[in-house]
């Protein structure tokens, strides 16, 4: 009988110390997903925190950027500001000494009678028109680069304007319209017949259309006189840009 109770006893402890196991194994396990969850998380924090660092760092670049472009317009700006000044003043002074040039011009013309009456000798005149003709041709080279100037001056504005956020896009005259007299589909753009000298602007946006209809839409990239480049706008695009193809302003 004693035998039998101690083969009870050493059974019921085998069971227990089994079933003690069995709690602590999965305690265990759950003690390794537990680590493995923890370690999921670390490893996505840690990821989320190096992305929002580099985030970080980019927007402070480009803050840096655009703070240097903003320096730079205002720069420009002043930069050509003065210089239009100067070129008012002096177009000012050019134009006061051709008023007095012109009036002593005529002045010699009704005297040039009396001269060859008297004999006398006509190149105080020559040199008079010689000198005259030379503020001529200075007054004329000063209003052409007045008129580069200007375009400069409001091209620097507009550029300016777009940096401090007083404007979200260039706005072209709604009277604008041109002609494309060119096209480059490998490369999308299109050269328009208007220019810098009909009121266009690098970045203003203008619609193609054909026989009254939308073709597609276009943005200036750079302008000369009478001429300017723009690329084709692929979101707009609603088919093949032709020479002959018409360019407006859009409201």
């Amino acid at each position: 009988m004693l035998r039998i109770s101690l083969i009870i006893a050493v059974v019921a402890g085998i069971a227990a110390l089994t079933v003690s196991q069995m709690k602590v194994a999965k305690n265990i396990e759950g003690l390794r997903t537990e680590l493995d969850t923890t370690k999921t998380s670390l490893s996505a924090a840690q990821s989320a925190e190096a992305k929002a660092k580099k985030e970080a760092r980019d927007a402070t670049a480009a803050a840096d950027k655009a703070k240097k472009d903003l320096d730079t317009a205002k720069n420009d700006l002043a930069a050509a500001t003065e210089k239009a000044d100067q070129q008012e003043k002096r177009a000012n002074d050019l134009a006061t000494r051709l008023d007095k040039t012109t009036l002593e011009r005529n002045d010699s013309q009704a005297k040039l009678a009396a001269w060859l009456a008297l004999g006398r000798s006509i190149d105080e005149l020559k040199a008079i028109m010689v000198e005259n003709k030379k503020l001529v041709g200075e007054n004329d080279a000063l209003k052409g680069e007045n008129k580069l100037l200007g375009r400069t001056l409001n091209q620097t504005q507009t550029e300016l304007d777009l940096l401090t956020g007083k404007i979200d896009k260039v706005k072209l005259p709604v009277d604008l319209k041109g002609k494309v007299i060119a096209v480059d589909p490998k490369y999308e753009f299109v050269v328009l017949d208007i220019g810098a000298d009909d009121r266009v602007l690098p970045r203003g946006e203008m619609l193609v259309n054909r026989s009254g209809k939308l073709v597609a839409k276009i943005r200036i990239l750079t302008t000369e006189p009478h001429r300017s480049v723009a690329n084709v706008l692929s979101d707009w695009k609603r088919g093949e840009i032709m020479e002959g193809d018409v360019a407006l302003v859009g409201l």
